[in-house]
Formats: structure tokens, sequence, C-alpha cells
């Protein structure tokens, strides 16, 4: 299983492999958040049971969700609304 690091950033939410920025996203671009998953989501996880660690960012528009397990989803889901007030 791969090991993606996933970071907030000033401006978008980054998913790292070996320290290298595989995919961003936008603060600006996400809609909301949240631990249900509607839909068929782009999936960046680390672990096969995913259920206890997972965390859904909504895009805006007609854009996939992103699915990413974080290690502590209460605490990342904090940090991304926080850099979401700052961005609006």
């Amino acid at each position: 299983m791969p090991r993606f690091d996933f970071r907030v950033g000033s401006t978008d939410v980054v998913v790292e492999w070996m320290g290298i920025a595989v995919r961003r996203v936008p603060i600006s671009d996400i809609s909301r958040i949240s631990k249900r998953l509607k839909g068929k989501p782009e999936i960046w996880r680390n672990t096969l049971r995913a259920n206890h660690r997972m965390l859904v960012i909504y895009r805006k528009g007609n854009s996939r969700p992103l699915l990413i397990t974080p290690s502590n989803r209460y605490v990342f889901r904090n940090k991304l609304e926080s850099a979401m007030d700052r961005a609006s």
C-alpha cells in the first residue's frame, strides 16, 4: 500500500507521495467536507480499512469528490475548515 501524506497549505490541499506533490486541490474549489461518501470518488488512501479514517472533500461544479485518509481526520478537518474560512 503506498504511503500518502496529506497537508493543508495556504492556498490548497496537497497529497504527497515520498515528498512529491501528486495532487493539489485549491481551497477555493472546496464546497464542503464530510465523513460520508456519496458518488464515485477519486481515492487517495493509506489503509485497507479506511472507514475509521475516511474524509471526503466535495468540490464545486461537476468534479468528483476526493477521498483521503489522514491519520487523524478530525484534526485535519479542523485545519482545512480554518483555511477555508481564511480564504473566503
